[in-house]
């Protein structure tokens, strides 16, 4: 080998002396013959700051913004509306059904009844998305726990503010998962 620099490694490579193997490559080059550089890998220690972390120093850019919560949580308005969740739906339920429930406690600005491709059948929740809060929340407090086609549900806002207070699970109810 030839003169090293200190923090360069090479990684001796073999070569094949059979006069058969002609792959096309002039095997008598000196540059073949010579050992492939290994790249040095910057370690994440000397990593240096592009971009918008720039002149920040770790401890600065690992933080993130975050909305202020009140301690207590609570709902979250959407863009449009106040919208609930409503879990336990009945798989062959249909958006009437739903409407007709829902409708009662003020006008339903939207309502979504997602489908299984497959199936076309119902995937068990709804979202229904009211106007007002109080409208939300008289839809809210009537309905929750109540039957719907047989079935039980379970309805509470859709978006909260802080952590989750209660956890409600159909597969709970029919399991001791939970």
């Amino acid at each position: 080998m030839g003169t090293v620099a200190e923090d360069v490694e090479f990684a001796e490579y073999g070569r094949v002396d059979d006069d058969e193997d002609d792959d096309g490559m002039d095997e008598d080059d000196e540059a073949a013959a010579r050992a492939l550089p290994v790249p040095h890998i910057a370690t994440p220690a000397s990593a240096r700051a592009r971009g918008r972390f720039l002149g920040r120093s770790a401890s600065s850019r690992d933080r993130f913004d975050s909305i202020p919560s009140s301690p207590h949580g609570g709902p979250q308005r959407s863009i449009e509306g106040w919208i609930i969740l409503v879990s336990g739906v009945k798989e062959d339920a249909e958006e009437s059904d739903i409407y007709d429930a829902f409708c009662d406690f003020g006008h339903v600005k939207d309502l979504h009844l997602n489908l299984e491709r497959r199936t076309g059948y119902g995937k068990g929740y709804v979202l229904v998305e009211y106007e007002s809060f109080e409208e939300a929340q008289t839809a809210i407090r009537a309905m929750d726990g109540k039957q719907l086609l047989t079935k039980t549900i379970h309805v509470d806002w859709a978006f909260n503010r802080g952590p989750i207070q209660k956890v409600t699970s159909t597969r709970c109810e029919s399991t001791s998962l939970c």
